[in-house]
């Protein structure tokens, strides 16, 4: 049983998570493949994902399988191809949407003529954007279901074509009740719907040395520099630490557009050699900057045009490091954060509140380590990679079979309710 799985480009960087799940499910017995839709260009490559080279479909920006493609289908499956353009003219009234659905619809038509004879039993998307669009194209042209998981309720595209994509979907995979709560607002089944939290290998996390670190306390933030991630939030608090005479060193891990924003703002503010953003570093360097900090800040924030985060990986990566994480109400963030339990809450564009949770745990180590200890054991408990795998795994195999799958019928989904002692062993045990 071959798996399809679509992502926009290979391998990328700020996607790691979702190539972790991939390799995984591989492991797991899984034939998943890689489809790109389109080339990464550009753009500087996720490492360490090499094994999964041989398993992609690389993209161009224009083929001829693309073309032979468009061909193939027009002549024996016109209605298809009329069905796919259907989608595409709900787009009509936002020119900048429908050139990019236009292509998505290409590269769709390029891995539909690629895969038409392998056997592929089921498609796979994450994010209700390109790569689910690229999915309902290619359930359509190759009359195969389609399964997307869904990890923010922010949606780039107009929200009749949103709405036919998880309509359509044979399944959907929330990562967080709110998310989950978002799908159900769509007219979405409950039952097509399966709370999976999206997870970390506690293996890659080896527990945190009680021994104290010694110079200048780090405060680390990590994320794309984009609005919805609120780093000016943070470096307003940071100049409330400075007025303070608090001693620190920040360190912004991540790039993006917001960068010359954010470097002016450093200037503006003072914070000139405090403040570090060395851009996007690999996972190795991330998981060590993890262990050189005192404190994780994750300030998200509701952009002006609605964007927000879902439960940044980071955050739940810094959990399992055993670091302490302050977080904001936005999105889910409180889903992962419980305020006072294993970090702290505050508002969203709240520097002072936000400076004051930093102090508080800049200055007292045995705060630190006694949030750092619960956060890592709620990882353990709640985010496991090892038993997401597992979950997703019978999930796709009760689709693929010929009965597909009842509802109900899986029970490591949604383990967020479950006592630690009913959570099956599944190598996530603390190391």
């Amino acid at each position: 049983m071959k798996i399809l799985h679509l992502v926009s480009t290979f391998p990328p960087l700020t996607h790691t998570f979702v190539l972790r799940e991939i390799s995984l499910l591989r492991k797991s017995g899984l034939d998943v493949v890689i489809g790109e839709l389109r080339p990464l260009h550009r753009n500087r490559p996720a490492e360490g994902f090499e094994d999964l080279n041989p398993f992609v479909d690389r993209a161009r920006w224009f083929s001829l399988d693309m073309l032979s493609g468009l061909v193939f289908f027009a002549i024996r499956s016109p209605g298809q191809v009329f069905e796919c353009l259907r989608i595409v003219l709900n787009s009509v009234s936002r020119p900048r949407y429908l050139i990019k659905i236009m292509f998505v619809l290409l590269s769709s038509i390029r891995l539909a003529y690629r895969f038409r004879k392998t056997g592929v039993a089921l498609i796979r998307a994450d994010f209700l954007h390109t790569e689910a669009l690229a999915a309902r194209f290619l359930g359509i042209l190759l009359g195969r279901p389609y399964a997307l998981i869904v990890y923010t309720v922010f949606t780039h595209y107009p929200t009749k074509v949103i709405f036919e994509l998880v309509q359509a979907a044979s399944f959907l995979i929330a990562d967080t009740v709110q998310v989950k709560n978002f799908l159900e607002g769509m007219g979405i089944p409950p039952e097509r719907i399966h709370l999976i939290r999206n997870g970390v290998s506690m293996s890659e996390f080896p527990e945190r040395s009680k021994n104290v670190a010694p110079g200048v306390p780090v405060i680390l933030g990590a994320g794309s520099l984009i609005t919805k991630k609120g780093f000016h939030v943070l470096l307003a608090a940071c100049a409330i630490l400075r007025q303070r005479g608090v001693d620190f060193r920040c360190v912004i891990i991540g790039d993006g557009y917001e960068r010359k924003r954010l470097t002016d703002l450093v200037a503006a503010l003072g914070l000139g050699g405090t403040v570090e953003m060395p851009g996007y570093v690999s996972l190795a360097e991330l998981r060590d900057w993890y262990y050189r900090a005192k404190v994780f800040v994750m300030p998200s924030i509701v952009s002006p045009e609605g964007e927000t985060d879902g439960l940044p990986t980071v955050v739940v990566e810094a959990l399992a490091s055993g670091l302490p994480v302050v977080g904001t109400e936005t999105a889910s963030i409180p889903e992962a954060i419980h305020d006072g339990l294993n970090g702290f809450v505050v508002p969203a564009e709240a520097p002072a509140p936000l400076a004051d949770r930093i102090r508080l745990l800049l200055e007292r180590e045995g705060l630190r380590e006694e949030l750092g200890s619960r956060g890592r054991e709620f990882v353990e408990r709640e985010f496991c990679l090892e038993r997401k795998i597992e979950a997703m795994s019978k999930l796709i195999l009760g689709q693929a079979s010929a009965g597909g799958f009842a509802p109900g019928e899986l029970p490591l989904a949604g383990l967020s309710n479950q006592p630690k002692s009913a959570v099956p062993s599944t190598g996530c045990e603390v190391r």
